[in-house]
This record gives C-alpha cells, structure tokens and sequence, in this order.
C-alpha cells in the first residue's frame, strides 16, 4: 500500500448530522491515517439547525488536525466546499461525502491513478466498470438520465460528475474557485467544467458505494434548481466563455488600504467589517469614515483590530469622505466599498491575483444582491440585474464573463494608488456620480478599467419602492448632466432611452386629442387592413415593451418576485427618465 506523505486536506460538507456525524469523522480517521498520515479534516457546517456545530466544535478539540468552518444560513453544498478550500493548506484536496456512502479507504486508488495517468484530478464515477454499487433503482434511473443530459450539453470526456469523492491537486482547484457561482447540487458540474476548460487533466477511478440513506425518491425541488443550474453553467460555458482565463495564483502580497464612507456606524458597518477580517488576504488596513466617533463600537472585539482606523470627517459627501481616506491610507492599491456592502472572503486575494498582469490598474468587482436581503430589497436587486434595467451594465449586479469597462460604481472598485492620484481622484464635487467622473478621467489617460467577476461583493439594496425610486432619481439627475457636462463614458444610447420612453408615454396620453381625426382623414382612401395597421401602429413599442416584460417576469421562475421586478422596472424607467431629463437642463454644478 502506497502511503502519501505530502500534506492533503480532506473536505467534508456537513448539514444536520448532528446525530452521526461523530462516529463518521471516526470512521473516515480509521480509513486514511495510514494511507495519509499528513492529513487535515475541514469540517464545513453549512448552516444546520440542529446539534450539529456544537459536536463538530466538540470533535475540533479533541484532534489537532480538525479544522471547523461555520456558515450560519445554509446555502448549499458547493458554497461549504468552497468555504472549506479557504482553510486548506494540503498539497491535495478531497472532496468527501460526510456520510460515508463511499469509502475513504479507497482514496489510495485515486492517487495511483493520478500517478499513473499524470492527472490533476480523479474522480469517483460510478459508471466505471470496476464500480460496485449498492443504491437504489430510482437513483440509478435518475444518475443516468442527468449523465446523459451533461453528456450532451457539455460533451466531457468523463461518465460521472456528481459521486461524491474526488480527489484534486491543489493547483487545479486555486483559479477555479473563483469562478465556481453554484452553491448546491450542480456544483461538482461546475468545477470540473471550469477546470477541464483550462486545460486540467480529469482521470475517473472505480469506486465501492454502499447508499445508506436517501434510499427513495429525490425530491422535485432538488431536481428542479439542479436542472436551471445545469442550463446556467452551459450558458456561461457557450455564450459567455465564462471559464476561460482563470485567475493566477498570487504573486505578491502589497498593502491594501479599503476605504469606507459613512455616516455613522451602524449594523452594516459591523456586518461588513466582520468579513473584512475574514479575508483570505490579510495585508490590508481598513479606513473607516464616519461622520463623527464616540467609542461606541469599543467594546466590540473585532474594532481593536490593529488594521482597523478609525476617523471623523465630519458632514462631508462620500466623495470627499472616499478622498480623505486615501490622504490618510499607506496601501500602494485602494480598495472602495460602501458601509452596506460586505466582501466574500477572497475578495482581496482575487483582487491581488488580477493585478498580476502588469496592465491592469483598475478593477471593478460585481456587488451581487446580500444573500439575507428582505423580499423588497431583493426586488430592487432584481430590478437592477434585469437587462431591461441596466443593459449591458448587468455586470455590476450579477456575475459576467471578464470585459473591459468605461465607469463602473465605487461600492466595489479597486485601484492602483499611482493611477488613482494621476486621474484626480474622486470629483468631491458630485455625489453620486463621482465614480463616473473618475473613471471617464482613466479612459482619457489612456488606462483600462477591467471587469472581473471574481472580486465579489454583496450588497444590501435599497427597498423597493421608496427608497429605490429616490436612489434611481440620483442617478438619472447626474447621468443627465453629465451627458451635457462631460460625455466621454456617458454619452451612451442606453442613458437616453428611459427619458425616450418617458417622452413615449406622454405621446400616448395625448393621442385621443387628435388621433381620431388622422384616421378619419384615411377612411375611404385605404384598405380596412392598412387603415387598422395604422390604428395599432402608435401602441407598437407598448406591445414590444410589455412582451420583454412578460419574458422577464417567465425568466426568473418566481411569480411574485418576478410581478413586482416588473412594476418595479416600468416604474424605474419612468423616474430614471424624468430625472434625466430634469438633470440634462440644470444648471451645471460647480
């Protein structure tokens, strides 16, 4: 028997196993301490809501080399591996079903057959012929109906993607992780597609599998969100390339200086200073500025952070909040988020590994909606990511394929301080919109923007329909004068076309004024069938309108959510548009 001597970390998903999750970390010790006797255990709760995390915390204890990972809401399968990997240090990296289903003895094949076919990675398929299997006819049926649709989706050169025990070399899963946006059940298609796109070699080994559970039918909701999230992945794969040019690993460890305006502290601050700290990447101090400061967060552990500053700026903008920050900061990169943003632990790290290419000076970093948002604010992130909404510029609010961009918004924007400084910095005299004077200042410095989907944030959206409607008001005031003020990045089509719609309505209003009499003056003259062409002809553009937005509202597979996403962006339009238009004709601000 071959022993392993190099260091591998084995990563096991757990939810509400309180009951037998015990005896199965023993079981799995039993099994590999003489295969692998440099090994670690990553024990990843993912959100369970019964005894589990405090036997796990229990078990930590009583073994040096177990490491627990908590996450308090349960977001899936994928997103605790993914939360596991963040705490490895293991040359190799296994994937492990926590029930023990599949025995951890037999891991010492995997690694012979990584050796032998010179494989990055190996994994358990079910469909070698050396596989013994015990596991019920429904599941059977239902592995091999899922195989065939991968198979003609994504034509991989493997028979199995979902068995549960997998076995990577470090190097195979470090750029994937990034790219990797299923959290539940299609989340092994996921890796091994982004890692077979970038050329990592994919090996299958035989496995033994004796099902001790979920012996029935798997229920319609599992299969259902795996199916839409098996369409995603194809989509990204296809059409946005998604997978390709994953990230390097990082090469240098420069000090980041993040900054964050505020008015006081709050909850959010608290939220997202929390997940700061539990950055990947720990080279950073972090600015924060409010309005005033009285000590009231000093008794809260994590402010005494020695990253941590702290400083009053009395009642400024954020813009000029932003810029008094970087006056104080001694990063060589700045990174800006906002108070009711919060980073994903890789945030920083992801953000380093893009500024290794040496023409990159600027990133701008998607905010995806906060995962724990209410049923409102989810709609106004909703609103936000809907191509009606924002066009091309769903990329700030949903992941896309990697692009260079033109303005980008400063809740997660990231730059070079040297560039930041040549470019002016931020127009302290516009709020909001003092982003888009920046950026458009580096487009005409002949620098680039570049748009990763890797450095990610979430973000708590403003209530639907209030609180939105006075955000959107903003923007369209600004975008308006800045069409007329500076162009460059806000001379665009899309800007205009609310305000264009709006006009729109206005006309159909009028209509019955004097319509009646235009079609009057044809009756007689013209065919009935040309004569009603022209009777529809003005409501064309309604028609259209409201067809894309009953293909949104089908599109998201959730009738409430997707009713209110359409009032919410018809509405949107008509603020954004008059706001537009009130900005374009005022009054340049100086």
């Amino acid at each position: 028997m071959k022993v392993i001597n190099e260091k591998v970390s084995i990563l096991l998903p757990i939810y509400n196993m309180g009951s037998t999750i015990e005896e199965h970390v023993r079981f799995l010790i039993d099994s590999i301490k003489k295969i692998m006797p440099n090994y670690e255990i990553i024990l990843s709760n993912d959100g369970s809501h019964d005894n589990t995390l405090p036997i796990i915390k229990k078990i930590e204890k009583n073994y040096d080399n177990i490491i627990v990972v908590n996450t308090d809401i349960n977001q899936g399968k994928g997103h605790a591996l993914k939360r596991a990997f963040e705490y490895s240090s293991g040359r190799y990296i296994v994937f492990c079903d926590a029930d023990m289903e599949l025995p951890p003895s037999q891991l010492s094949n995997f690694f012979d057959i990584m050796e032998n076919e010179k494989a990055d990675i190996v994994i358990g398929s079910k469909r070698h012929p050396l596989s013994s299997l015990k596991y019920s006819r429904i599941r059977r049926t239902i592995s091999f109906i899922y195989f065939m649709f991968v198979k003609i989706m994504f034509k991989l050169p493997i028979r199995d993607t979902q068995t549960g025990l997998k076995l990577f070399k470090r190097e195979a899963l470090e750029g994937v992780f990034a790219r990797i946006l299923v959290k539940a059940f299609a989340y092994d298609l996921e890796v091994l597609i982004a890692a077979y796109t970038n050329g990592f070699k994919i090996a299958q080994a035989p496995i033994i599998l004796n099902a001790n559970r979920h012996n029935g039918f798997i229920h319609i909701h599992v299969l259902y969100k795996t199916f839409i999230d098996t369409i995603a992945i194809f989509y990204r794969l296809r059409f946005l390339k998604f997978y390709k040019h994953l990230l390097n690993v990082r090469k240098s460890e420069p000090l980041i200086s993040i900054i964050i305006p505020l008015k006081k502290m709050n909850d959010y601050i608290i939220e997202c200073t929390s997940w700061v700290l539990k950055q990947t990447y720990s080279n950073f101090e972090l600015i924060i500025l409010p309005d005033e400061y009285n000590g009231e967060l000093n008794n809260n552990a994590m402010f005494l952070d020695k990253r941590i500053i702290i400083k009053e700026t009395g009642k400024e903008s954020p813009a000029i909040k932003r810029h008094i920050g970087t006056t104080i900061a001694k990063g060589n990169i700045f990174a800006f988020i906002d108070d009711d943003t919060y980073p994903e632990v890789n945030w920083l790290q992801n953000a380093i590994s893009t500024f290794d290419n040496k023409n990159i000076s600027a990133i701008g970093g998607v905010a995806v909606t906060a995962q724990d948002d209410s049923f409102f604010q989810m709609i106004s992130g909703l609103v936000y990511a809907n191509f009606m909404t924002s066009a091309k510029h769903t990329l700030r609010y949903s992941p896309k394929s990697v692009q260079y961009v033109d303005d980008y918004p400063s809740c997660n924007f990231i730059i070079k301080r040297e560039l930041y400084f040549k470019s002016g910095g931020f127009n302290s005299n516009f709020y909001p919109g003092e982003d888009t004077i920046l950026c458009n200042n580096i487009i005409k410095l002949g620098e680039k923007i570049l748009y990763t989907p890797d450095v990610l944030v979430y973000h708590h959206r403003r209530k639907l329909f209030f609180a939105h409607f006075k955000q959107i008001s903003g923007y369209g005031w600004h975008r308006g004068l800045f069409v007329k003020r500076i162009g460059g990045n806000s001379l665009k089509l899309s800007y205009f076309i609310p305000s264009l719609f709006v006009i729109y309505i206005m006309f159909l209003f009028t209509l019955p004024l004097y319509y009646p009499s235009i079609i009057s003056n044809f009756e007689g003259s013209i065919s009935n069938n040309t004569l009603n062409i022209i009777k529809i002809l003005p409501f064309v553009p309604l028609l259209l309108y409201n067809a894309l937005l009953l293909i949104s509202w089908i599109s998201i597979l959730a009738p409430i959510k997707g009713f209110f996403m359409c009032i919410g962006i018809f509405l949107t339009h008509i603020v954004y548009g008059f706001s537009f238009i009130k900005g374009f004709f005022s009054k340049n601000k100086d």
